[in-house]
């Protein structure tokens, strides 16, 4: 009795200890953050210059040039040597344009999806950590952007690298309940998927963030499937496929960052039905 006793003090003074060092690093970081960033600093994609802007938009330079010239379209910013040049949401502001003069290729300039084409779901895995999962769904989010698609980036790991890389970093800039787990979760909290997207800094690319919170939903799953009570949307993948799909007229493309193997192994598990 009393070796039990000690055990659980022992326990609950490791878990006090873990919380206050977790405590202490979140301040560290955010104190860091302060000090290298001035208040509301914010990420920013860098501008393009006008034969980039030609070669992303297939719009012609002597096109972009006599479009500036006349004052259609955006105006472009000057560099210190004249250079034209266009941030990532002019140059879709570009794309729309040509695309409405131009009806009879409108997929040259504005590759969105036309009706009855599926919405395009791509899950970055692997089943070996350190394999860059995070680094491909990072990188392949920004080239269809520049391409001219819509994009949903959606950070399914507890760890969240992908939100960081984004600018928003996990245990600061992502409150309780804004993670795609409150879009998926079986309670009372459920909220609209709609209200847990967040533009980010790159024109084209939206962001559902990550944060430890993300695990809750592994748990919750196997005991809504042992007790058989999905509830409306299904359970698991189905579920995340059903909140995805409420939202797919407003995208071209959704990106799954997916967790680490363990994870995902423990999540494959809990879809097996109860015996």
């Amino acid at each position: 009795m009393n070796e039990t006793v000690v055990t659980s003090i022992g326990q609950s003074d490791a878990g006090d200890r873990i919380r206050r060092h977790a405590d202490i690093l979140s301040a560290q970081l955010q104190n860091m953050r302060a000090s290298m960033y001035p208040p509301e600093a914010k990420k920013k994609l860098r501008t393009f210059l006008t034969h980039e802007v030609s070669k992303l938009s297939s719009i012609p330079e002597s096109t972009l040039k006599l479009l500036s010239k006349e004052g259609r379209g955006p105006v472009p910013d000057r560099q210190e040597n004249n250079h034209r040049v266009y941030t990532l949401a002019q140059i879709n502001e570009l794309r729309a344009m040509m695309a409405e003069q131009r009806p009879s290729e409108v997929l040259r300039y504005l590759p969105h999806r036309r009706p009855g084409e599926h919405l395009q779901i791509l899950a970055i895995a692997n089943f070996k950590g350190g394999s860059a999962k995070t680094t491909t769904a990072l990188h392949l989010t920004h080239y269809l952007a520049l391409q001219g698609y819509r994009v949903l980036a959606v950070d399914l790991d507890p760890q969240a690298s992908l939100s960081a890389m984004f600018g928003a970093q996990p245990e600061i800039d992502i409150g309780p309940n804004e993670t795609i787990n409150a879009a998926l979760r079986y309670d009372e909290h459920r909220r609209p998927i709609r209200e847990v997207i967040r533009k980010t800094y790159f024109d084209g690319v939206d962001l559902i963030p990550g944060n430890l919170e993300v695990m809750e939903y592994e748990h919750d799953t196997p005991r809504m499937l042992a007790t058989r009570q999905s509830g409306a949307g299904g359970v698991f993948f189905e579920r995340l496929r059903n909140v995805l799909l409420e939202v797919e007229g407003e995208y071209d493309i959704v990106v799954l960052d997916t967790p680490l193997p363990s994870v995902i192994s423990r999540s494959a598990r809990s879809m097996q039905p109860p015996a």
